[in-house]
């Protein structure tokens, strides 16, 4: 039984080594920097969001529910997204549904703006 208890200390601080504070890293990060700066100080991302005006990278690490790490974006509360434009980061913070829905919203405007009217 005691061997059994040790097993899952281990397996539990094995799963938290490899945490990265996002927000503690994202602290080096500055306007301009490139893709590969980013990675330098980031790691890789979880997930890439990739459209025609900006590519945003999204980093967070997984959430103990119990003794289980769940690997999931949408619960994380360390979720971290870095925004480039040009290849060269724009901003970065917490991007929420509400920033995405804000900036379709816009884009729509904008081309219909810009769009000749009809006849």
């Amino acid at each position: 039984m005691k061997r059994f208890g040790i097993f899952f200390v281990c397996l539990f601080l094995s799963g938290c080594a490899n945490r990265i504070d996002y927000n503690k890293a994202s602290l080096n990060l500055g306007l301009g920097m490139t893709k590969s700066e980013v990675q330098s100080i980031m790691g890789a991302p979880r997930r890439t969001d990739v459209n025609s005006d900006r590519e945003r990278w999204i980093y967070w690490n997984p959430v103990l529910i119990g003794f289980t790490p769940v690997d999931n974006e949408q619960l994380a509360q360390d979720r971290l997204v870095v925004t480039f434009v040009g290849g060269k980061v724009s901003k970065w913070g917490k991007q929420t549904i509400a920033d995405d829905i804000t900036e379709n919203t816009q884009k729509f405007y904008q081309g219909a703006l810009a769009a000749p009217p009809t006849k």
